[in-house]
């Protein structure tokens, strides 16, 4: 008969004991997560998610109708009515017509009419993140959880399960995080906008936006190439330790 020695045995146990607190670690981690979430908007995160398979799909129409249901949501919400995400929503939602022009449409109409579609609603999100920023990019916490406060009532029938003062503490992180973050987005929607100005033969315009991204965020690649290109010099080229290790986009 097969016997376990006491040294395999205490191994095993100390394994199992090691499983079971990391299992136990990740129960509670999740679930306190998860109570943080305002049950109100929670659903749009995986609809942005599945925005992202759709776009790889090239599934564009049912992309921009999720698009407008996260739309929707958040302004359904005052608190989340022209927040830093309603502004993710217009350079997604840019983005996908910005997608259709240069890559479903051979026929030049078609084309400029999408990437006036792709240019309008970049427009929205540049000017959503920059209204966003002149509120919120210089508030401490306790600033930011006084301006929230009154749309996170114990009293509102959509916290009934939840408790509204750890939800609203998340949502307070969750503008620190962007008040760093946020300036990169409308780095990336700088970005976009000068590939329309470009593709529209705006060549000064374009050249504009992309300056704007990179003051903005001066480790945007995509932005720093193609005002290169546009100069008529060499498109830069990333070290392999870039690629790999690309800087922390929080400290920019």
């Amino acid at each position: 008969m097969f016997k376990i020695a006491k040294t395999t045995k205490i191994l095993l146990i100390a394994l199992f004991a090691i499983a079971l607190c990391s299992f136990a670690f990740a129960y509670l981690y999740y679930s306190s997560k998860n109570k943080a979430e305002d049950p109100r908007v929670v659903e749009t995160k995986f609809m942005f998610q599945r925005f992202d398979f759709l776009m790889s799909e090239l599934d564009y129409s049912s992309a921009l109708l999720l698009l407008d249901t996260i739309e929707a949501v958040f302004n359904s919400i005052p608190c989340y009515r022209g927040s830093f995400e309603t502004g993710i929503v217009f350079n997604n939602r840019g983005s996908a017509f910005l997608s259709m022009a240069l890559y479903e449409v051979t026929d030049s109409s078609e084309q400029q009419k999408l990437l006036g579609f792709a240019g309008d609603n970049i427009d929205a999100s540049v000017r959503i993140y920059k209204a966003w920023l002149n509120q919120y990019e210089s508030l401490p916490a306790d600033s930011i959880t006084e301006i929230l406060a009154p749309c996170f009532s114990k009293d509102d029938a959509a916290f009934s399960n939840s408790d509204s003062k750890v939800i609203l503490k998340k949502r307070v992180g969750d503008i620190v995080l962007a008040q760093k973050e946020t300036k990169r987005r409308l780095s990336v929607s700088y970005t976009n906008l000068g590939i329309v100005k470009r593709h529209q033969y705006l060549q000064n315009e374009a050249l504009e936006c992309y300056k704007q991204a990179i003051e903005l965020w001066d480790d945007n690649f995509t932005a720093r190439n193609n005002f290169n290109v546009l100069m008529g010099n060499p498109p830069e080229k990333r070290s392999i330790l870039d690629q790999l290790f690309p800087p922390d986009k929080n400290k920019f």
